[in-house]
């Protein structure tokens, strides 16, 4: 790891982050942070916590808040016009703190747990990954991003809130993107176009406070029943459901998406990782977990300190500091992941891909199926996967996601291929 000079570390920002040569490689940038440690960025204020043992201390830490200065940031952004955006982000369960938290969660995580993802909703994975194989069919060059990973998540999406099928998959990822770049960006203030950004995800919540009330009126089984039964029953406010419905929404598309994209992209790179997986599917969920390691699809997680905390390394991180947690670079501390370039199938150690602490992701047992399921029946269908020229990343450097991912397919009744 290079050893970091000290003029360089005082000028080691988030902001370095948002360049598109560090979202389509970010490993430099974290190993010089890693071996920089802790840090205060100069442009933004807030500390950057890369090391595997104080960001899992901080991200379980009671002191660590997750509620934003939201009126701070509209103070300083007069006329931003991100007013119903922090309104409906101050309801999200990802920023809310104690009691309130806790009962979020409750509501919301009950229809995604472990025992209900891998029993009601397994068929329903399977028949999204079927549908999206099929569809690839003919394809001997698709593009996996848009022909096959944004798919999964979002056919599984459409059925557990009921979204109508006159409400195009286009939209649902459009929608999905937008609402991720109000929640990913630094201060929630998106980098991209900031008036269409926010035009998108009112789109968004006007058709989600519809299609509450639809389902008020015509109740089914599927799980947005559950959760409105649960606002009639005053467990959820209204408002607190749909802007949950976003971020369920959001969550449950782009980070599958991105996680899915970047475990098919380490395949078609690595040749003899497909072929493991081939010979031995039941080492597929090991390989999510490394692949995952490797490309987290959140890279980072802020926290404001309610109270002076220490690090392992002597530092303290002040009261009322604003402190933002590097997934990605925890991923890849060498004092916990020995080599961490390197895809190990067989790693003991425990990566925060999906968070940690009370506010570690609910919904990972849920995304982690639907990726294990696409490789299952991808290296099944497939006997080799080979990049293409044209693969390209998204400008969102917190929700890291390709945008394109060409490949070649080659099927197992192809002459030679192995």
């Amino acid at each position: 790891m290079p050893t970091v000079a000290p003029h360089e570390r005082d000028r080691m920002s988030l902001l370095q982050l948002q360049l598109q040569d560090t979202i389509a490689d970010p490993t430099g940038f974290y190993d010089r942070l890693l071996d920089a440690g802790t840090v205060l960025d100069p442009v933004l204020g807030v500390w950057l916590v890369p090391r595997h043992a104080d960001v899992r201390a901080v991200l379980a830490h009671p002191a660590a808040s997750v509620a934003m200065d939201h009126a701070g940031a509209l103070a300083r952004l007069p006329g931003a016009g991100l007013e119903q955006a922090f309104e409906a982000l101050d309801l999200h369960v990802s920023f809310v703190d104690g009691d309130g938290h806790r009962r979020l969660r409750r509501v919301l995580a009950e229809p995604v747990q472990v025992r209900h993802v891998r029993t009601r909703l397994a068929d329903l994975i399977t028949d999204a990954v079927t549908g999206a194989l099929d569809d690839l069919t003919g394809q001997p060059m698709p593009d996996l991003v848009t022909g096959f990973a944004a798919r999964i998540p979002i056919d599984v999406t459409r059925q557990l809130l009921a979204i109508p099928a006159d409400v195009s998959t286009a939209t649902i990822r459009r929608w999905s993107l937008a609402w991720g770049d109000v929640v990913a960006a630094p201060g929630h203030v998106p980098t991209t176009d900031r008036t269409a950004t926010i035009a998108t995800a009112a789109e968004l919540a006007v058709f989600l406070r519809q299609h509450v009330t639809d389902r008020e009126e015509a109740p089914g089984t599927a799980m947005i029943d559950a959760l409105v039964a649960a606002m009639r029953q005053e467990a959820i406010s209204r408002d607190a459901l749909i802007a949950n419905l976003m971020m369920l929404i959001t969550a449950g598309n782009e980070t599958t998406t991105n996680l899915l994209s970047a475990v098919l992209m380490a395949l078609a790179d690595e040749p003899r990782l497909w072929a493991v997986l081939r010979e031995d599917p039941q080492q597929i969920p090991d390989a999510v977990t490394e692949l995952g390691r490797l490309h987290p699809p959140t890279q980072y997680t802020a926290r404001r300190m309610l109270e002076p905390v220490t690090l392992s390394t002597g530092q303290t991180l002040p009261a009322g500091a604003s402190v933002v947690l590097m997934l990605a670079a925890a991923n890849r501390d060498p004092q916990v992941f020995p080599e961490p370039d390197q895809i190990r199938l067989d790693r003991p150690s425990r990566p925060v891909t999906f968070g940690h602490g009370p506010h570690a992701c609910f919904g990972a047992p849920l995304a982690r199926l639907e990726v294990e399921t696409a490789v299952r029946m991808l290296t099944a269908r497939y006997a080799r996967l080979r990049p293409r020229p044209g693969r390209s990343w998204r400008h969102n450097a917190n929700l890291r996601g390709l945008a394109h991912l060409p490949v070649q397919l080659d099927r197992n009744n192809v002459a030679g291929a192995r």
